[in-house]
């Protein structure tokens, strides 16, 4: 017979072994200890030391049916392809884990998503977590960071608008730097892996708008 405190993580809902090994190592047992994990937003008076990757995407949709899909689809749906998926989310506001299996209410400000990233054709597999940090519904753009202690620092920013032949385009702009200097990592390896695993997701998500599925956030 197995016991659990009231609130405390059920890693036997998280698939991924690398983001069941990220919990533990960082002590994430009950809900209230995700409250102290801390972002790395991008920070100004430092952006010298940072990185620019600015990739952007057309969906034939209106802006509001694109954004609404944006802050409705899962991310079990979003972060899902060969590099990348989904294992748990903490959203500090609600004071809730979410599991991949789990109904999802929608995109939220305060929400940390745990994700596994494979690498090298899977051969290398890693936990990244990050935090929903603004949701801006009249300018029309999501902003994300990374946690505190992982390999890499910064911020990433999703902007919509309307095209004038009636489209939508995103514009994902990644201000970031590695934890631990290398040229390498950051100039070449990571901007590829990284443009890998956000046209997964951008992809994903245009899917969606295309099958119409999603009710408006």
């Amino acid at each position: 017979m197995s016991f659990s405190l009231p609130n405390s993580v059920r890693l036997d809902r998280v698939q991924q072994k690398t983001i069941r090994e990220y919990i533990r190592n960082r002590g994430l047992f009950i809900c209230s200890d995700f409250d102290n994990l801390k972002t790395t937003c991008f920070k100004p008076a430092e952006r010298e030391t940072y990185h620019i990757h600015t990739k952007s995407f057309e969906v034939d949709a209106d802006l509001d049916q694109v954004w609404n899909t944006y802050l409705s689809i899962s991310p079990k749906e979003t972060w899902r392809c060969r590099t990348v998926s989904f294992g748990c989310m903490y959203c500090k506001k609600s004071k809730a884990i979410t599991y991949a299996k789990d109904e999802y209410k929608g995109l939220r400000e305060g929400q940390v998503l745990f994700l596994n990233v494979g690498l090298f054709w899977g051969m290398v597999n890693i936990a990244v977590a990050h935090q929903i940090t603004r949701i801006e519904p009249v300018e029309k753009y999501i902003e994300f960071s990374y946690i505190e202690g992982g390999e890499t620092e910064g911020s990433q920013r999703l902007s919509f608008s309307q095209t004038s032949q009636g489209t939508t385009e995103i514009v994902h702009k990644t201000t970031y730097r590695g934890k631990t200097k290398s040229l390498f990592r950051e100039k070449t390896l990571y901007p590829i892996l990284h443009a890998r695993v956000i046209s997964a997701f951008h992809w994903n998500v245009k899917q969606k708008v295309i099958a119409g599925t999603v009710s408006p956030a």
